[in-house]
């Protein structure tokens, strides 16, 4: 596999913290389009055609094998069934919104729709292990951010981006596609960041949300800016479009965190940071159940890059926290955390 983007970055901004560290020591211690080209909000209702924290490059085999928790019906899939289910029509193709064309792919029943927000440099590609078993039970839509997959550039190459904006780009492209919710948000990495902000400026909208090994609004090892589709990503700006956190009352919130977050995956080499980084990010990871008075945490038996190494535990977070929304039940760690390989606390 590729350098993930999160090695990159901690490369990138290395040199910096370690000159932070030493002075605090000192003193304390293009794909398809359709035949029309972009699709209007009227026709994309209907079409049926088909980073210390960062996230992955995409993956060299998009083969995936069913996951052995989603073939099993689990207490909380029963709850999910119960609800109402709403046919829809699958939907993949590049959409005109905010000024920018980005390839979106959607597929499942709702009514409500788990939205995938990909980490720094990641595409779709890096989520095909896990997305037809979701599909099975919820209406999941994934995107290519300009630049990247089958989303071609901006118009703008110089523009600096932020969380913020490309949570707004997220927006205008499920209005203009006519996925307009509710939704249920997973960010991964960097993707995280963008998912909060979603979540922040649409609050309404939002009925649960999925931070996956998620960088945290403030982390002070990540610098200021990271790159993307070679633009300069401003972190600052991003967490200042979190608006601090954002504090999400009792939304129901999983947080899903690595058992090996030093690394891309388990069998792969480690990004080489020092101790301290990987502690900070497992204690900003736990910080994160603060969010909201509904959370719980589980550990993935992974790298940074879980959906890959773990993909029964994505689905099944995604699954418990789809029957949390069906049902308005709380989230608890009953689920079958240890068949997936995961655990729960």
């Amino acid at each position: 596999m590729t350098h993930s983007g999160r090695r990159v970055a901690f490369r990138s901004t290395a040199r910096a913290v370690a000159a932070v560290l030493a002075v605090s020591a000192c003193s304390a211690v293009s794909s398809a389009t359709t035949a029309a080209g972009s699709l209007s909000p009227s026709a994309s209702s209907t079409a049926s055609l088909s980073a210390l924290v960062f996230s992955s490059a995409p993956p060299t085999s998009t083969s995936a094998k069913p996951s052995p928790s989603a073939s099993r019906p689990s207490p909380s899939l029963v709850a999910v069934t119960r609800a109402p289910v709403v046919s829809r029509a699958a939907f993949a193709g590049l959409v005109t919104a905010a000024g920018v064309r980005q390839w979106l792919d959607c597929a499942g029943p709702g009514p409500l729709t788990l939205v995938v927000v990909p980490g720094l440099g990641s595409t779709t590609a890096a989520w095909s292990s896990v997305l037809g078993n979701l599909r099975r039970f919820v209406r999941t839509c994934v995107y290519d951010r300009p630049g990247l997959g089958h989303s071609p550039n901006r118009a703008n190459a110089t523009q600096v981006l932020d969380a913020g904006i490309q949570a707004g780009e997220l927006w205008a492209l499920l209005q203009a596609a006519g996925e307009r919710g509710p939704y249920v948000v997973l960010g991964h990495s960097y993707g995280g960041l963008i998912a909060r902000a979603f979540v922040a400026a649409h609050r309404s909208s939002v009925r649960g949300v999925f931070l996956a090994e998620s960088v945290s609004p403030g982390d002070p090892s990540t610098g200021r800016y990271w790159t993307e589709a070679g633009h300069r990503v401003d972190l600052q700006a991003s967490g200042t479009a979190t608006h601090g956190g954002p504090p999400l009352g009792s939304l129901p919130l999983m947080v899903m965190s690595a058992s090996r977050p030093d690394a891309d995956h388990l069998s792969g080499p480690t990004y080489g940071q020092p101790q301290w980084m990987t502690t900070l990010w497992v204690r900003l990871q736990h910080a994160n159940l603060t969010l909201s008075s509904d959370a719980i945490q589980v550990i993935a038996h992974s790298g940074h890059v879980l959906q890959q190494d773990d993909p029964p535990a994505v689905v099944e977070g995604a699954r418990e926290l789809v029957a949390a929304v069906h049902t308005g039940a709380p989230l608890t760690c009953r689920g079958p955390w240890s068949s997936v390989g995961a655990t729960c606390r």
